[in-house]
């Protein structure tokens, strides 16, 4: 893939996101199959942000497929140490697997953590009944950010649809919308069975 080298997050697109994504995912499958690190390991997700001014790249990274538990919330041994960390790091840097961004960035490698990010249909398919905070490439109802318990996933339609909850209010963000998402640790207080229930399109 040629691209221009990328300095700033305001630079990329959903499109470009998605295949940025993808030839990291190669880019470790190559990583597992030459290094044979002692598990495999899978780049989940990218988050390109400024912090303090900088431009970072943090790649979270969890065991590969197959070698996961269920459910949003890594489990206590999918903790991916420093040390496992390192020599992926050191290989993406060496492959040419970033040469889409700018030198000037900072490039950081690291465990999932307890709060995940969520990408897939099935990231968040498995995340359903959960708080999660997300942002949107462009503002909807004049927002950008959302924290809501995610009700439920419109998964058999072409453009796959988040039903976001807030009290008796749902609402409804496409998928493609999605810059960014986290599933949180936070548990949603218990909703009335009867409530009415208002939708509304993000």
């Amino acid at each position: 893939m040629t691209t221009p080298q990328f300095s700033h997050p305001s630079q990329l697109s959903p499109d470009l996101s998605g295949a940025l994504l993808q030839s990291l995912q190669v880019a470790c499958e190559k990583f597992n199959e030459g290094q044979a690190p002692a598990r495999p390991l899978h780049i989940r997700d990218f988050w390109f942000v400024i912090e303090d001014g900088q431009s970072c790249l943090d790649l979270f990274v969890e065991p590969a497929p197959g070698h996961s538990g269920p459910g949003p919330f890594p489990e206590p041994d999918q903790a991916i140490s420093l040390d496992e960390c390192f020599p992926l790091h050191q290989f993406l840097m060496e492959c040419g697997a970033l040469d889409a961004f700018a030198d000037s960035i900072s490039v950081r490698v690291g465990s999932l953590g307890m709060e995940p990010p969520l990408r897939t249909v099935s990231h968040f398919e498995s995340a359903k009944g959960h708080f999660v905070t997300l942002k949107t490439w462009t503002k909807r109802q004049g927002r950008d950010r959302f924290k809501m318990i995610l009700d439920d996933v419109k998964a058999d339609i072409a453009d796959p649809t988040l039903l976001l909850r807030e009290g008796t209010e749902l609402t409804e963000i496409p998928l493609s919308a999605v810059k960014f998402a986290q599933a949180l640790l936070e548990k949603p207080k218990a909703a009335k069975a009867n409530a009415p229930r208002k939708s509304k399109r993000g």
